[in-house]
């Protein structure tokens, strides 16, 4: 069944010989064809660290909306705070509608090239709130984790492609990542919801994956694919969702899927619920050529090689609302 998301243990497969592997691999193979997405567990991230990422993204989101002016995006590709409204991301596919219900704090990377052009382009400076210093701390050693976990499932879908296991993550030494700490607020917070208005709308991401702690919640994750139309993913306590976004489709010249997803509306079902979503996406290093690959590995579609950053930059610009 094209619903059935397969759950990739990263302790396991590290200790696993070629034949659990192979098993594992076209497991993982049929889910990315299909949805674009599988659930991850063994991926070494405390538990208490993430609860406390978590608990300082509400204590910042809980900041007097003046205070988070101070830290807020000034372009497209940026970081510190973007209020509710602020973004359409349904809009990158031509389809803009209403603005998306929520809340979010960005992070990026703190390396550079010495180009300074280049690094204020693709490396915007983080914005940490200074009323709250505890975050800093928390969430660069959150981001720490991301960045690791990231590099080991490139190692791993690398393997499933037949390629050498280095072939993503070396073209990722310096890559422009984000950090996101996404918040929910309720149906009664935000008084109501116009049609068709979603918490984040219809969308696929850009990069090459996304890993996602996310809240089980009513007006929560729904993904997509041509057999099964929208449907909750499952949901296990202490796993993160990957999901695929558009460049690591590109990459593998239409074999994989990048997952179209969306997070539905608060709901008058569940009027008090608010959600966090801690959400790392992943791309590769800006000056990166994203060639597709050619068959085996890829899938035959004949897309055209791309400038990793540049196809970001212009995707993210293309989110933002006006006005």
């Amino acid at each position: 069944m094209s619903r059935d998301i397969p759950i990739l243990d990263l302790t396991e497969w590290q200790a696993a010989d070629a034949d659990d592997r192979a098993g594992t691999a076209a497991a993982l193979d049929t889910a990315l064809r299909e949805t674009g997405l599988f659930l991850l567990r063994g991926h070494g991230i405390p538990q208490d660290l993430t609860d406390r990422t978590r608990a300082r993204g509400r204590e910042f989101f809980a900041l007097p909306a003046e205070t988070k002016r101070q830290y807020a995006v000034s372009r497209p590709y940026d970081n510190g705070w973007r209020g509710l409204g602020a973004l359409d991301v349904g809009a990158v596919d031509g389809q803009a509608g209403t603005p998306d219900l929520h809340e979010a704090y960005h992070v990026g990377p703190s390396h550079t090239t010495g180009d300074s052009s280049f690094d204020a382009r693709y490396y915007p400076r983080n914005k940490w709130p200074r009323q709250q210093p505890a975050l800093r701390d928390t969430v660069l050693e959150y981001t720490g984790h991301m960045t690791r976990v990231a590099h080991e499932v490139l190692t791993v879908l690398a393997a499933v492609l037949g390629l050498p296991e280095e072939f993503f993550t070396s073209r990722s030494q310096r890559a422009t990542w984000t950090q996101n700490v996404n918040w929910y607020p309720s149906l009664r917070t935000v008084g109501g919801v116009a049609q068709g208005q979603m918490r984040v709308g219809p969308h696929t991401d850009f990069g090459t994956l996304s890993l996602l702690d996310r809240q089980q919640g009513v007006g929560g994750l729904e993904v997509w694919n041509e057999a099964d139309g929208w449907f909750q993913p499952p949901f296990e306590a202490g796993t993160l969702v990957v999901n695929l976004g558009d460049l690591m489709n590109l990459w593998t010249d239409g074999r994989w899927r990048s997952l179209r997803h969306r997070v539905l509306a608060p709901s008058d079902l569940a009027p008090d619920e608010e959600l966090v979503s801690l959400v790392y996406f992943f791309e590769t290093d800006p000056d990166t050529e994203v060639v597709p690959l050619a068959a085996p590995a890829g899938g035959g579609a004949g897309m055209s090689p791309v400038i990793a950053g540049e196809q970001i930059l212009e995707k993210v610009g293309a989110s933002l609302t006006l006005g």
